[in-house]
């Protein structure tokens, strides 16, 4: 019987399944990012103790080493079949098991917020594993299926459902725990990425094409030893910093400065999703017309420009104000995730794109991690205005490192 009718997915299918993905992904990092951030500072929780959820970041920044191994069964060797779905399904209906589990936790008094603190940290962690050991092959899934349809607006229904997931898993579930209660948010969370896991299920992934890429045996040695990959990473971590030193405190200094849970609820969700996705639009047009490094050049610039705003008003100017520039970093957070992911997908191998662009979402993940634990530090004991000053150098630095690569190139 042929085989004819599964080969090719179309747009619709893979756009479907990548919102799905995505969303799921971003809901456990926004969750542990922004909402319980938010949550312990509420709680009266110091910020040195939230600084610690950039350690959930570490399953992300570490799973670059079991990436071939999961990429091997993924591309099993003389075999045609990919086996994407299974392993994402897998993972998303394991976190949803996870989520479920700490809502009944929750309801049944044994989960606290505050008092409970390292056990939730605990169990989230396992969840980020499982998170992050399915993002491999969420990675190779996109980047194969995206290399044959169209990558710009790929990239754009990646990064617009990233900020749905951010809805979902920071605004969305700090306004159920005041409206509801924290066992309610979870246990709505949980059916919300079963329903996000039906794309997937739905499709039928497609066999590889070519017999030539049997023989390739996936691994960290063929990605390292490309120096596009190489130059590629080191440009991709600039270009990151600035994100990864702010985005965690965002929350905690809203919080600080007046506004109450409901306020931070309301921003980070109905209109963070509408700036997100409109961050995400405008970097699918930026892709479209200025290629590669350049429109990253753009992004970095713009978010510059906010950055520097943000540092010198955070003391002075009023809270709604405020509020209005934390959404528009937002946006151009959006606008560099498009621009970034279109690079680098550019570069990743099809023998092994699970692996190689593991590699670049696993440093960006350690990034986190160490930039997290430094921004908790800096907003204790210096203030929030000089973690956004470091941000705003780390920008100009990427923008400087970027344009030096590509005229060295040219």
């Amino acid at each position: 019987m042929s085989n004819h009718h599964f080969t090719v997915l179309s747009v619709k299918q893979v756009l479907l399944a990548i919102v799905g993905i995505y969303t799921t992904q971003t809901i456990i990092t926004s969750l542990t990012t922004q909402a319980l951030p938010t949550l312990w500072r509420d709680a009266g929780v110091s910020l040195q103790f939230i600084g610690l959820t950039a350690l959930l970041w570490i399953p992300w920044g570490l799973r670059f080493l079991w990436s071939p191994l999961m990429e091997r069964w993924r591309l099993p060797e003389n075999q045609l079949i990919r086996r994407s779905r299974g392993l994402i399904l897998t993972g998303q209906w394991l976190i949803v098991s996870l989520f479920l589990l700490i809502s009944l936790l929750v309801w049944w008094g044994i989960l606290e917020l505050s008092q409970s603190a390292v056990v939730f940290l605990t169990i989230l962690l396992f969840t980020a594993l499982v998170a992050a050991t399915t993002d491999i092959a969420s990675d190779g899934f996109t980047v194969e299926q995206l290399a044959e349809q169209q990558r710009g607006w790929g990239n754009t229904a990646q990064v617009g459902s990233s900020y749905l997931g951010a809805m979902l898993g920071s605004g969305g579930f700090l306004l159920i725990c005041v409206h509801w209660d924290l066992a309610t948010a979870f246990l709505l969370l949980a059916l919300i990425i079963l329903l996000l896991s039906v794309p997937m299920f739905l499709l039928r992934e497609p066999p590889r094409s070519s017999t030539a890429i049997l023989t390739h045996r996936p691994s960290l040695k063929y990605a390292w030893s490309r120096a596009t990959i190489r130059i590629s990473l080191v440009l991709m971590l600039l270009s990151s910093v600035g994100i990864r030193l702010t985005l965690g405190m965002f929350g905690p200094f809203l919080i600080d400065k007046g506004a109450s849970l409901s306020d931070v609820g309301w921003l980070f969700g109905s209109l963070n999703i509408t700036v997100g996705f409109m961050g995400a639009i405008l970097g699918g047009i930026l892709v479209q017309t200025k290629p590669s490094w350049q429109a990253v050049i753009i992004a970095l610039a713009i978010e510059l420009v906010v950055l520097f705003a943000l540092t010198l008003l955070a003391d002075s100017v009023s809270l709604s104000i405020l509020m209005f520039l934390i959404s528009l970093m937002f946006a151009v957070f959006s606008v560099l995730w498009v621009a970034l992911y279109s690079v680098l997908m550019s570069v990743a191998s099809p023998l092994q794109s699970g692996v190689d662009f593991t590699l670049f979402q696993s440093a960006d993940a350690l990034l986190a991690v160490l930039a997290g634990l430094l921004a908790g530090s800096l907003a204790q004991y210096l203030g929030y205005t000089a973690c956004f000053g470091l941000a705003a150098v780390s920008v100009v630095v990427a923008i400087g490192a970027i344009i030096y690569q590509t005229k060295r190139v040219a």
